[in-house]
């Protein structure tokens, strides 16, 4: 798994760094690069050709006379690392992201963790996640309003599982990271309105439909943590004749709870100053 190395905002120009960021080749032999901390332009060196928008390995080291050398830079074809190390700073969610990095860094089942990022590597589900509001009129209904209100409901459960095994909190976790992430597709019109797929499915057959593959890649069908997964992004209070499955683990009411707080105590500065706390 690649190493996210340096990020943007804890470069000095006078001193050396290394790591992968997102880059965009400008006029000039200046290149910016990019990622969740945000964006800077440094000198391109001469030999160095990045053609367009891209994911690169760069490097500088500083010279005599303490400024930055050109920086080299090496195209990289695939990040199998945490998605959210590159979320492009003009997008309305961008300034949760370094909480969601964490977040996800934060999970140390490996499968649980890989399932994560595999799902949100796809950069178009990442790119609509973090610019979608968590709701149409209701809560956080705004642009980026769905990635805030995911951070916040991982950052309460968390401490409200503080007690309980490390299996289980990487579950749930994982749980509060995907449980609205079908929302990405199910809002059109920035945001406006329900497109097609939110009008006929709704985010969470969304939900499941996009993990599906990813999960056969990690576990078979009736894998135990497959199976425990499902069940906390499905399960809620309900008739038994709809069919839907009662909850069988407190974690289905640890999730529950922090998605509720996180709606009804929907604003900007409340909930990202709660998640610097």
């Amino acid at each position: 798994m690649c190493s996210k190395g340096a990020w943007v905002n804890e470069i000095r120009p006078d001193a050396p760094f290394a790591g992968f960021f997102l880059t965009r080749k400008q006029n000039g032999g200046r290149l910016t690069i990019a990622d969740s901390s945000g964006c800077m332009s440094v000198r391109l060196g001469r030999d160095t050709d990045i053609a367009g928008r891209g994911l690169a390995w760069v490097s500088a080291r500083p010279n005599g006379n303490h400024e930055q050398e050109a920086v080299t830079a090496l195209p990289v074809a695939r990040w199998n690392g945490n998605p959210f190390a590159f979320v492009e700073p003009d997008l309305p969610g961008h300034g949760v992201a370094r909480t969601l990095y964490a977040q996800v860094e934060d999970i140390q089942d490996d499968e649980l963790r890989r399932l994560v990022e595999i799902l949100f590597s796809d950069r178009s589900l990442l790119r609509a996640f973090m610019s979608a509001p968590a709701s149409l009129r209701h809560h956080h209904a705004w642009p980026g309003g769905l990635a805030a209100h995911t951070a916040e409901v991982v950052d309460m459960a968390c401490r409200a599982a503080s007690g309980l095994s490390q299996a289980d909190r990487d579950l749930l976790a994982a749980a509060c990271l995907l449980h609205d992430a079908g929302k990405a597709y199910e809002y059109a019109w920035r945001g406006r309105c329900l497109s097609r797929r939110g009008e006929l499915l709704g985010h969470e057959v969304t939900l499941l439909e996009k993990l599906a593959p990813v999960a056969d890649g990690i576990w078979s069908a009736g894998h135990p943590k497959r199976l425990m997964l499902l069940h906390l992004l499905t399960a809620r209070p309900a008739p038994r004749w709809t069919g839907i499955r009662q909850p069988r683990s407190p974690l289905v009411a640890i999730l529950r709870f922090a998605d509720r707080w996180s709606a009804e105590c929907s604003s900007t500065a409340f909930g990202l100053s709660f998640l610097r706390t």
